[in-house]
């Protein structure tokens, strides 16, 4: 499985996402019974916030670490709950955490159990683009260009530097996170244009990215 078909398995589940979440927008039955469980999540949360508010940071790192499983949904449900200012800083937390397991999983569990994960082609693939001496400009575009889990865990096998490792997915996932948390916030008040511009806005960086990581993909890399 190369990289073209990565980005175009992301852009395909971003875009399946993205037409369910238009389709209930619009449909209004669909609407009230998606804001009915919204409410009744909330009920519960609220019962015993701090909990609440853990699961949430649990459900979100286990998005950036598992590639079936989108964090998505779980946004409507934080920004009812809490506003915007803190479902961002929660899914951040989240996704910032799952990065930091998948290196250390990269790192103490080795090659082995990795190619297992992602696959050993896929694996050898992301080795010749990759080296632990990396450019931070070449990990910055591959953290941003790739599915959040992959980074981690081929960086962490390639005993990459952590710091710099860190700095990479801090930045990268921060316009990410703003972007969902203004994606769930439309989608709550039912801002139809505002969302589908978010959302075309989103197809159009993952694409940038995707193709600005692609070119420079082929420039010399420190080894």
């Amino acid at each position: 499985m190369t990289i073209n078909y990565l980005f175009r398995k992301r852009i395909l589940l971003l875009g399946l996402i993205l037409i369910t979440a238009a389709l209930v927008v619009k449909v209004d039955i669909l609407y009230v019974k998606i804001e009915e469980l919204i409410m009744l999540a909330e009920t519960i949360i609220s019962r015993s916030p701090a909990l609440g508010m853990l699961i949430f940071v649990l459900l979100a790192t286990a998005s950036a670490m598992l590639a079936f499983y989108s964090s998505a949904f779980l946004v409507p449900i934080g920004v009812y709950t809490w506003g915007s200012t803190i479902c961002f800083m929660l899914l951040w937390i989240g996704w910032f955490i799952g990065g930091v397991l998948t290196f250390a999983m990269g790192r103490y569990l080795g090659r082995p159990i990795v190619s297992k994960i992602i696959g050993e082609s896929r694996f050898t693939k992301f080795e010749k683009q990759v080296s632990r001496r990396a450019k931070f400009i070449h990990i910055l575009l591959f953290q941003a260009a790739l599915p959040s889990e992959i980074p981690g865990y081929v960086l962490g096998v390639l005993h990459y530097r952590f710091v710099l490792y860190l700095a990479a997915l801090s930045l990268t996932e921060l316009p990410y996170a703003l972007g969902t948390v203004y994606l769930g916030s439309s989608f709550l008040e039912r801002n139809n244009s505002v969302f589908i511009a978010l959302a075309v806005g989103a197809v159009l960086i993952s694409t940038f990215l995707y193709y600005l990581y692609r070119r420079h993909m082929h420039v010399h890399i420190e080894y």
